[in-house]
């Protein structure tokens, strides 16, 4: 679609392109006058908005300046990513106008008119490889202090510290920090005033900010976000429950359930076996007494018991060898997948989820004051009204008793009872030597994405997320994050076995002993009975 606009009323087609895409603006500039109309018409235009094509028609005489091969200050109102080409009459040079601080246009021969092959681009250099240097701009920053960026002055250390100084390398721009704030910040819904680093983003205090904020919906309307530069799930963590589970099906998972059938089959066919042999050596003895017998020396094989006799033949000798061997290999196999899962301590928790968390209702929620999960689920909670934000919102503890840093939320979960702490599991990694309890987690099935902000348009966020993608092309993000983010040490020990583990095993022990003396009784009744008789 197109249409004609005159200069006048140039900022009406605002209302409409915004709503659909990026337009291609042809700007036809025929006299002097309509040069001036068109300089006061973009004065308070959002000139990186559309893609423009700047045609000068007219020749300037010798009392005009030329205001189209060498322009005066800024008079298009260009900002640093402007998408901009100028073509003067009677020129064949195709031109890319811009500024970089807004003071003066920058000017870039971008490709000639040649009547055999037309336009031919005069670089091979896309928009930000052409536009890579911003002249030492002074960004105002506001940082916060967190696993991947430590404030040493007015300079930023650890991950983001090396990203930031790569930047400003790359870009030739200084970041000047003014503020050092904490909170990352939420919005109050009644007055819609942000605390924190988006407070002091959205009112102009602050250019950039050097922290890992999360990035939202909300927070998108109101500033502009980098890249994302950590992807990490967000966790629930309770104190460890100090029980461990019964493992009653664990003990026969240790064979997977075809290696159960074969050896169920084996035990019943080996004395059925056993049994044509010695009947074909003339035992003559009764046929069910012999197989019962077979049966009870195979499984007192497999149950690690010797024979009360040897026998003599050595076809027979070598059958129970093999039976031997057989019963041997298995046994060693189980016995060292048992111990696996004997020493393994699976902790009974509570709740599996974090919907299961909501109804369970026990325990007290908690997360880091100022952060985006609580803007989340308050909003949710109050505008939304959904029944699981509400549910959440009910066990979550008030905005003052809301911990500041991580160290003091989880020390709420160790120090407290029945406290939950949900955080992301990277920023966990920070103070994980300095929790005083162990942890259990719960996964959200949330994932974060943390990134830097700047103030919203800011004309410098397309070139900044255009190197901050070459960084992550080339692995040097990838490098960062495993140098500066830590790396957990566990010590290796081993734990005993305790009684409590091996219940199922004594529970089997006890039911055998009571089985066999019940048989016991019966038999001595029967027998009794029979010599009455």
């Amino acid at each position: 679609m197109t249409t004609d606009v005159h200069f006048k009323k140039l900022w009406r087609t605002l209302k409409y392109y915004q709503q659909i895409t990026r337009p291609i603006t042809v700007v036809i500039i025929p006299n002097f006058e309509a040069y001036l109309e068109f300089v006061d018409a973009v004065k308070t235009y959002p000139m990186s908005f559309p893609v423009w094509f700047i045609l000068f028609l007219y020749i300037p005489d010798i009392s005009t300046h030329d205001y189209c091969r060498q322009p005066i200050g800024n008079p298009f109102n260009l900002t640093f990513d402007t998408q901009m080409l100028v073509l003067c009459n009677n020129e064949t040079i195709l031109r890319e106008w811009y500024s970089v601080k807004g003071d003066i246009v920058k000017i870039f021969d971008l490709a000639e008119w040649r009547d055999d092959k037309r336009f031919v681009p005069l670089t091979n250099l896309s928009l930000y490889e052409r536009r890579n240097d911003m002249e030492g701009v002074v960004l105002r920053a506001v940082a916060s202090e967190s696993l991947f960026s430590t404030i040493d002055g007015n300079q930023v250390a650890t991950m983001y510290g090396k990203v930031l100084e790569e930047l400003t390398s790359s870009l030739n721009f200084t970041v000047n920090i003014v503020s050092q704030i904490t909170e990352h910040g939420i919005q109050n819904r009644q007055t819609l005033i942000w605390s924190g680093v988006m407070g002091k983003m959205v009112s102009g205090c602050a250019d950039f900010a050097v922290a890992d904020m999360s990035l939202t919906s909300l927070r998108k309307d109101y500033v502009d976000f980098t890249l994302p530069l950590i992807v990490s799930r967000i966790n629930l963590y309770i104190k460890e429950p100090g029980m461990c589970g019964v493992k009653w099906i664990g003990y026969f998972q240790t064979f997977n359930s075809c290696t159960w059938v074969t050896i169920i089959i084996l035990i019943a066919t080996v004395p059925l076996l056993l049994f044509f042999m010695k009947s074909y050596r003339g035992q003559s003895r009764n046929a069910m007494d012999l197989i019962s017998e077979n049966f009870i020396c195979i499984w007192g094989i497999f149950c690690q018991q010797a024979l009360i006799e040897f026998p003599k033949n050595l076809s027979l000798r070598v059958a129970y060898f093999t039976i031997f061997l057989t019963a041997m290999s298995i046994m060693a196999h189980y016995s060292a997948a048992l111990i696996c899962f004997l020493t393994v301590c699976n902790r009974v928790l509570p709740f599996q989820t974090l919907e299961e968390f909501a109804d369970d209702g026990t325990y007290k929620l908690t997360m880091l004051r100022g952060t985006a999960d609580y803007g989340v689920i308050t909003f949710q909670a109050q505008h939304e009204a959904k029944l699981f934000y509400v549910k959440l919102m009910k066990l979550l503890k008030d905005e003052s008793e809301l911990p500041r840093n991580l160290k003091e939320g989880f020390m709420q979960v160790c120090n407290e009872k029945n406290v939950a702490f949900m955080v992301l599991s990277a920023r966990k990694k920070s103070v994980e030597k300095e929790i005083p309890c162990k942890l259990s987690s719960i996964t959200t099935e949330r994932i974060d994405n943390l990134a830097m902000i700047l103030s919203k348009n800011n004309p410098y966020t397309g070139v900044i997320n255009y190197y901050l993608q070459k960084f992550l092309d080339n692995g040097m993000i990838m490098r960062l994050r495993e140098t500066y983010s830590p790396q957990l040490v566990e010590d290796k020990i081993y734990r005993p076995v305790y009684l409590f583990n091996v219940i199922p095993i004594l529970a089997i022990l006890c039911g055998g002993f009571i089985i066999s003396t019940m048989i016991m009784i019966i038999e001595k009744i029967y027998y009794r009975s029979r010599k009455k008789f």
